[in-house]
């Protein structure tokens, strides 16, 4: 988990990814997991269910309705996309149901969640009662909920750029993020985003470029120390689309 701070008080952050659940566009509700409770995290953190049992009855819907779903864990006007109407623990669950406002970034979430673009929910909260055991694992038993944040562009940490273990891990990423660019030339093109929007698509088109490089990189490397004749390589139908899929992008953002 990272931290952040709001105001005086340290507010630490669990990101998760792909666990949208439900995208009811005509009621303009959206369900989705915003945390994982019983597994260790790459922190060393373990929330338990029960630990946000008190900070739902106390702050949740039904409480002082004081949760709030923001944009990128940005606490201002201009990133509340609105509060949730329910919150509840299923299983290792944090589910959270939320009616989202009628503006401007409110139009720009649906539809971005509408386009499958958002791959990540992340909790900011306190930590108020927790334990650490002989191996260094913190159990955290009871927390305090202050939001719910649509991390728009945030990466999954547990399937990393570097690294790879093999050429099929290789292949899986960068199919992975030739989909990802498909699913991006689609909602840029259909212009329905605010202009700040349009910045970020930009932004995480440049991301993912800067990836499929980093991936072709890291295979020539490791292909220059198997082997010291030069290696022809066939165009698969894989490469084809994702250089595609970079030349329309790069194509939109010609004036």
């Amino acid at each position: 988990m990272s931290t952040m701070q709001l105001k005086n008080t340290l507010v630490e952050k669990q990101d998760i990814g792909y666990n949208i659940m439900d995208v009811d566009s005509e009621q303009r509700r959206v369900k989705a997991v915003w945390a994982m409770c019983g597994n260790v995290d790459l922190d060393n953190d373990i929330i338990v269910p029960e630990a946000f049992t008190k900070t739902i009855s106390e702050r949740g819907p039904k409480g002082k309705n004081l949760v709030w779903s923001l944009v990128d864990h940005c606490a201002d006007m201009n990133n509340v996309i609105g509060k949730p109407e329910q919150l509840y623990v299923e299983n290792d669950m944090l589910i959270a149901i939320t009616p989202i406002v009628e503006t401007e970034k409110g139009e720009d979430i649906i539809k971005l969640y509408e386009a499958g673009l958002i791959n990540q929910h992340s909790i900011g909260f306190s930590t108020i009662k927790s334990n650490v055991n002989k191996e260094g694992i913190r159990t955290i038993t009871e927390l305090k909920l202050y939001e719910g944040s649509a991390v728009l562009w945030g990466a999954n940490p547990e399937t990393p750029t570097l690294g790879f273990k093999g050429e099929m891990e290789a292949a899986d990423k960068r199919k992975q993020l030739s989909d990802r660019l498909e699913k991006l030339i689609k909602a840029f093109k259909g212009g329905r985003f605010t202009d700040e929007t349009f910045s970020l698509v930009e932004i995480e088109i440049k991301r993912i470029q800067a990836e499929l490089l980093e991936i072709e990189v890291i295979k020539e490397i490791t292909q220059s120390e198997q082997s010291i004749e030069p290696i022809v390589e066939e165009k698969t139908e894989d490469n084809e689309q994702v250089l595609k899929a970079i030349q329309q992008f790069n194509n939109l953002f010609k004036k």
